[in-house]
C-alpha cells in the first residue's frame, strides 16, 4: 500500500492531492495545510467556480496546459449537494453561464435560493465572467427575484389576457452592473475564508510566506500532535517560535483583578490558540492588535481532552524577509563593495590563510596580492569575511602588519 500510493503521488501529483483533499472535506486546518502544500509544489489550487466545479475537489488543466486542482463548490457554506446537482445538471444541458444574471435567469430557484447564490459570489463562484464579485453582490437579489416572478407569472403556461402584447419580465431586465468597482483584497479573502473555511486564490500572509517556513512550528505541526500515540502530550511545554496573523484579540480580568490576554494566531495552515498571563500581557499589550502580524515565543500546553494551545512568553512584530540579492558575479560584487581586504602573501601560505578566513565567512571582499608573481587575485565568495577590522587584527598572527591593508571607501566619503 506505502509503494502504491508514493508511486501515486510521484506520477500523478495533482490527482493525487485532490483525492487527499476529498478525504478530508469538512476539515479546514487539513485542507489548509494541503493547499499550502500544493502551492509549495506548484500545483496551482482554484476557487469554485459555477462553471468549472463539480461537488468535490477536481483536476482540470488550465489554458497553459497545467494540471490544477479545482475546489468543489459543496465546499462552500450554505450550498448543499442538491443545489451543486441542479446546477451542474443546468450547465450540462444548456451549457456554461455567462455571468450572474443568465445564472439567475437559468437556475431552479426551489433548489438554489438566495442565501446560496449570495455565498457562491462570496467564494469567488462568478469570477472570471466579467462583473466584480461586488457588482454580482449589488444585482443578484434583484435577478432572483425577476426570475421567481417569471416562473409565478407563466405557471402551467398561463398567461393573463392582460399581459398579451405586454414586455416580459426577462426582456424588461436590463443586464446592466452598477459602477461600483471591487471589494478590497483583503475583504475578498475574507469572503472566500468565511465561506470555505480556507483561503483559496491567496492568503493576508503571502508577503511573509518565507518568514514564516523558516519558523521551528506551524499549526498543521500541532495539529499533527494529536495523531501520535502518545497524543502529542511528549511535546507539553516544548519551547517554539510561532508566527502569523493575530485573528482575534481580547482580555480578560483575573480573580486578583489584573487583566489576561487572549488572541488567536492564524498562520497558513490554521489556528491555534495562544494565552497571555498577566505579566506578559502587560508587557506587550500593545503590539497585540487584531489583524496585525506577529511572532510568539512561548512553550507549548497539549492536554489529552483539550485542543493544544501556545503560552507565550515574548511577541514580536512579523516582518518579512528582504528581498534576495540579485545573482551577480562576484567580481562586480566585489567592485560594488564599500569595504575591501587586501593581503599580501606569498603562494604556499594561501591555505593557512583560507583557514584563518573560513573561521568568519561573511559578505567582504577579500584580495590577495602574490608579489612573488605579479598578480592580484580576487579570493574565492567562501574566503571573504564578515568584518574586515576584526579579521585584520585575527590575521596578525599570521601575516605582518605591512602586509595587510583595509580599504573603506565609507572613511573618504565622510
Amino acid at each position: 500500500m506505502a509503494v502504491q500510493t508514493a508511486w501515486l503521488k510521484y506520477y500523478y501529483p495533482t490527482e493525487f492531492m485532490a483525492a487527499m483533499m476529498n478525504s478530508v472535506v469538512g476539515n479546514a486546518p487539513k485542507v489548509a495545510g494541503y493547499i499550502q502544500y500544493c502551492r509549495d509544489k506548484g500545483i496551482p489550487v482554484l476557487p469554485p467556480s459555477v462553471n468549472k466545479s463539480d461537488r468535490q475537489f477536481t483536476v482540470e488543466t488550465n489554458g497553459e496546459g497545467k494540471k490544477c486542482v479545482r475546489m468543489g463548490m459543496s465546499g462552500v457554506k450554505n450550498v448543499g449537494n442538491a443545489a451543486v446537482d441542479a446546477i451542474v445538471r443546468e450547465r450540462t444541458l444548456t451549457g456554461p453561464y455567462r455571468d450572474v444574471f443568465d445564472f439567475c435567469r437559468r437556475i431552479d430557484s426551489e433548489q438554489v435560493n438566495k442565501r446560496c447564490v449570495e455565498s457562491l459570489i462570496m467564494a469567488g463562484c462568478f469570477d472570471g465572467m466579467g462583473p466584480t464579485r461586488l457588482q454580482c453582490m449589488r444585482v443578484f437579489l434583484t435577478a432572483m427575484e425577476a426570475n421567481a416572478n417569471k416562473r409565478k407569472n407563466n405557471v402551467a403556461g398561463q398567461i393573463s389576457l392582460f399581459d398579451i402584447g405586454q414586455p416580459t419580465a426577462d426582456l424588461m431586465e436590463e443586464d446592466v452592473y452598477p459602477d461600483v468597482g471591487e471589494y478590497p483584497h483583503r475583504q475578498l479573502l475574507e469572503m472566500e475564508k468565511e465561506m470555505t473555511g480556507v483561503y483559496v486564490s491567496g492568503h493576508p500572509l503571502d508577503e511573509y510566506r518565507d518568514a514564516l517556513e523558516k519558523l521551528s512550528a506551524n499549526t498543521a505541526w500541532v495539529l499533527d500532535l494529536k495523531e501520535r500515540p502518545d497524543g502529542g502530550v511528549g511535546e507539553d511545554g516544548k519551547i517554539v517560535l510561532m508566527g502569523g496573523i493575530l485573528s482575534e484579540v481580547h482580555a480578560k480580568a483575573t480573580k486578583k483583578g489584573s487583566m489576561m490576554g487572549f488572541a488567536t494566531l492564524e498562520d497558513l495552515t490554521g489556528q491555534i490558540e495562544c494565552l497571555l498571563f498577566p505579566k506578559i500581557y502587560e508587557r506587550y499589550h500593545g503590539l497585540l492588535q487584531q489583524d496585525t502580524p506577529v511572532l510568539f515565543t512561548g512553550h507549548l500546553s497539549v492536554r489529552e481532552d483539550e485542543d493544544t494551545k501556545l503560552l507565550v512568553d515574548v511577541v514580536e512584530p512579523l516582518v518579512p524577509l528582504p528581498a534576495p540579492e540579485p545573482d551577480i558575479p562576484d567580481v562586480e560584487r566585489a567592485k560594488r563593495s564599500p569595504v575591501k581586504l587586501y593581503l599580501r602573501m606569498k603562494r604556499e601560505q594561501m591555505e593557512e590563510v583560507k583557514t584563518v578566513l573560513q573561521r568568519q565567512p561573511g559578505t567582504v571582499p577579500v584580495y590577495m596580492n602574490l608579489p612573488a608573481e605579479g598578480v592580484t587575485l580576487l579570493a574565492p565568495r567562501d574566503w571573504w569575511c564578515e568584518d574586515a577590522e576584526d579579521m585584520y587584527a585575527t590575521l596578525m598572527t599570521t601575516l605582518p602588519r605591512e602586509d595587510m591593508r583595509i580599504v573603506d571607501k565609507r572613511e573618504a566619503q565622510a
